[in-house]
């Protein structure tokens, strides 16, 4: 009976062994292979990494100097006045498409280092964000705009998750802690996402919930502890650029806001954009080119996308200029209309710069 005790006994005991055997060969073996991909995905990004076009004309194009921002010298003068100094001001700008709004600001915050007692440090960060792409998640399991927690629960949690451990993330508000949040079309937020932001802007900083953290709960890191019961640093200021009327943003925002408007460029100033952004590109326009050009250019941006292609017009065919017939190409192939402050005698008439309601 005994022997036969521990022959069974010894089966068993075989048989539970070559099982575990079998699942460590096969954990390894996954190990590897997860390994293994690893490596081919670390490679493939690698190569990624080592492939780049040329730069984009329209990026050499781009203002990097307050002077070269044409047309608008009140607006800059009241963005300068608003953000650079002892006490930088949230600030709104108003004002059409491709005249300059985010060039400025950008160059706004540099110029707000340089000022004398400014509280921007030489690091400080310029975040942009696009109100029409940030959508609002209502169940909170992301906000690019304000920060979230990741919960365990949630796939990706990682060993963080199988502790029970919470995870903060960082919202756009918190990454340009002590620097500029640009905020692109900002009428476009929903309600929701404008009151949370009023509320970061007034407390300077961002709270977090989650239903699993805990204090008493040890195996949290004490940075998390501090986040969720201190908040994420979010001072900053805040600039919005908008296409739409001001009585289109709601109240409590502006009253948060100094108010900036950019203007509709004139034909001057569109003339005075394509001689810099010819001079970049370095390409010679025949005579009669820039001002046919300046007629159909609605904004900085259209023209200097005619000027990209005339370029490559240029370069393709192997001339040293461009002609009025290039233009005249370009502006019928790419459907451009005539602007509308022109009348039929071709005198330039006042328009306004907002959107219609």
């Amino acid at each position: 009976m005994n022997n036969f005790m521990a022959i069974t006994q010894f089966f068993f005991t075989v048989v539970i062994g070559i099982y575990f055997l079998n699942q460590l060969i096969g954990t390894r073996r996954e190990s590897s292979g997860m390994s293994d991909d690893a490596k081919r995905e670390a490679e493939t990004v690698n190569r990624m990494r080592h492939i780049s076009l040329t730069e984009p004309l329209t990026e050499r194009a781009r203002p990097s100097d307050m002077s070269e921002i044409v047309g608008q010298e009140d607006g800059i003068r009241a963005l300068k006045a608003a953000l650079c100094g002892k006490n930088p001001q949230h600030i709104i700008i108003y004002g059409p498409p491709g005249v300059g709004k985010t060039a400025a600001a950008r160059l706004a915050l540099e110029a707000a280092k340089e000022s004398a007692g400014t509280p921007f440090k030489r690091d400080a960060p310029f975040v942009e964000a696009d109100a029409t792409t940030m959508r609002y998640d209502e169940r909170s399991i992301a906000d690019p705009l304000i920060g979230s927690v990741h919960d365990p629960i949630y796939q990706g949690a990682g060993e963080y998750g199988s502790k029970g451990v919470p995870q903060p993330k960082p919202g756009a508000v918190s990454k340009a802690h002590g620097g500029v949040l640009f905020i692109d079309e900002i009428g476009e937020l929903q309600s929701v996402q404008i009151n949370k932001l009023l509320k970061v802007l007034e407390d300077r900083k961002v709270m977090l919930e989650s239903a699993y953290y805990s204090s008493s709960n040890k195996s949290i890191p004490t940075y998390i502890h501090d986040i969720f019961q201190n908040g994420l640093p979010a001072d900053f200021r805040l600039i919005g650029a908008t296409t739409r009327r001001p009585d289109e943003i709601p109240p409590a925002v502006r009253s948060r806001c100094v108010e900036i408007y950019f203007n509709s460029l004139t034909r001057e100033n569109i003339l005075a954009i394509i001689e810099n952004a010819r001079r970049r590109f370095g390409i010679t326009l025949d005579d009669g080119v820039a001002r046919l050009v300046s007629e159909y250019a609605q904004n900085g941006r259209d023209a200097v996308k005619i000027l990209q292609t005339l370029t490559n017009i240029v370069s393709l065919e192997g001339r040293e200029s461009a002609a009025v017939e290039d233009a005249q190409w370009v502006i019928k192939s790419g459907r451009y209309n005539r602007r509308s402050d022109f009348s039929d005698n071709g005198q330039i008439v006042s328009v306004s710069f907002m959107k219609p309601r």
